[in-house]
């Protein structure tokens, strides 16, 4: 009897995983549908009523709703400390994660600067104005934060293909994608563009936000800062995070292969770091639950 009671109740982080990537099933064909023929790609709102508006954000709040609550009552996620098993996917998926951030970085970089030399010299505002209100000085800060975010994937990238790596050495680093994340929500802000943009911003926004959580909880773990209280958001803010960066990264790629990049948001293109952490994250989780189920024996 406690042979069966134990293997019924193991599959939790996984079940928390299943359910969301089920999910997609009914969210992505809505999403898709939106972003191809009701998003005005000029401001990025609705251009006419849909019920799959209203249908969209409310299964989308629901399934994020339920994977925060199962994630906060489920005894096996909160007790999740081991987050370095060895696993060649997961490793292969952080590796093309981080060529994604630093490709992203690289990226950032050119927009600094070619921002920085549409600057006026006789302009009523000073180069460091001009930059700190044009965007441009969040964008350095979100590349510089992408550099040292892809170095310490790399790193989880080594310990995941090689069990000599440990993660416990570089505390310090793991603090890197928490501020790489919320200088992209700075960006989003400054630029006047993204107060227009309500449909992508939204999504964006709310993926930044779990990203940030997720992130810090994964910080938390490494840095052993009670980390007792972060282990449920491992899960409860990263298969969110997961969701929403394949509900914003796909559609934009699915028009880009389809032919119409056209019909996509001005500034609010695909990004392929999104469409990464949408990759890595799942298999991170599902690593760290195996991790943890060995560790358990």
């Amino acid at each position: 009897m406690k042979k069966i009671k134990g293997s019924l109740s193991k599959p939790e982080p996984f079940a928390i995983i299943a359910a969301a990537a089920i999910s997609l099933c009914a969210l992505l064909p809505l999403r898709v549908y939106q972003v191809a023929r009701l998003i005005d790609p000029q401001t990025g709102f609705f251009t006419e009523s849909s019920f799959t508006v209203p249908l969209f954000y409310i299964l989308c709040a629901a399934v994020v709703a339920g994977v925060a609550a199962v994630s906060f009552l489920s005894e096996k996620a909160g007790r999740t400390r081991n987050i370095a098993g060895r696993s060649i996917p997961t490793g292969v998926a952080s590796g093309l994660t981080a060529l994604a951030v630093m490709f992203d970085s690289v990226y950032r970089v050119s927009s600094f600067i070619e921002i920085n030399a549409s600057y006026i010299e006789a302009s009523d505002l000073t180069r460091i104005q001009y930059l700190s209100k044009s965007g441009a000085t969040a964008l350095l800060l979100q590349a510089v934060f992408g550099v040292l975010t892809a170095f310490f994937l790399w790193i989880y990238t080594v310990s995941c293909l090689s069990k000599s790596a440990r993660l416990n050495g570089f505390a310090i680093l793991s603090v890197a994608p928490v501020a790489w994340a919320i200088c992209r929500i700075i960006v989003r802000f400054v630029r006047k563009i993204s107060f227009v943009n309500v449909s992508d911003l939204l999504l964006e926004l709310f993926m930044l936000v779990f990203l940030i959580t997720f992130f810090m909880a994964f910080a938390q773990i490494v840095t052993k800062v009670t980390p007792e209280d972060a282990a449920w958001r491992l899960y409860g803010c990263g298969v969110p995070a997961a969701l929403l960066a394949f509900l914003v990264s796909v559609p934009r790629l699915f028009l880009i292969i389809i032919g119409h990049s056209d019909s996509l948001v001005a500034d609010y293109g695909f990004n392929i770091c999104d469409l990464a952490m949408s990759v890595f994250i799942p298999l991170f989780l599902y690593n760290t639950a195996c991790a943890k189920k060995q560790t358990d024996k």
